[in-house]
């Protein structure tokens, strides 16, 4: 007998195209296989979505984190007025705490008290130089 060679790489790259021209191909090796293709595409599109929403998640936290530190820098660099303004709010957000010095809060302490939408209009204002 004969001893050839075969080029798995070639025979892949011929499957593929065969099954890129006619997709029903596909479905009919997996069906012969035992498997169900509609169920096969169902579970990887659940997760993919999944894997997007993770994430975006994790990109959303990553954000919110670093919004928080750079707050809390442009907090502590701020000038008079900004900080009496910046205690005033804390103030109407949380009348039961006392705020003496924005410099011994913590970023913990600022999560909890201002939303980002308090912290992104702050640091705008800051930026604009509409608060000294």
């Amino acid at each position: 007998m004969k001893n050839i060679k075969i080029n798995i790489d070639q025979l892949n790259d011929d499957l593929f195209i065969m099954v890129g021209n006619n997709p029903e191909l596909l479905d009919e090796f997996l069906t012969d296989e035992g498997y169900d293709p509609h169920e096969i595409e169902k579970r990887g599109v659940g997760k993919i979505k999944a894997l997007l929403f993770k994430n975006k998640v994790a990109l959303r936290k990553a954000q919110q984190e670093n919004l928080y530190s750079k707050a809390m820098t442009a907090f502590v660099s701020a000038g008079a007025t900004t900080k009496e303004i910046i205690l005033q709010l804390l103030h109407q957000r949380a009348p039961k705490l006392q705020f003496n010095n924005l410099e011994k809060m913590e970023e913990n302490d600022l999560r909890e008290i201002l939303d980002e939408n308090d912290l992104l209009d702050l640091m705008n204002k800051i930026e604009k130089g509409e608060l000294q």
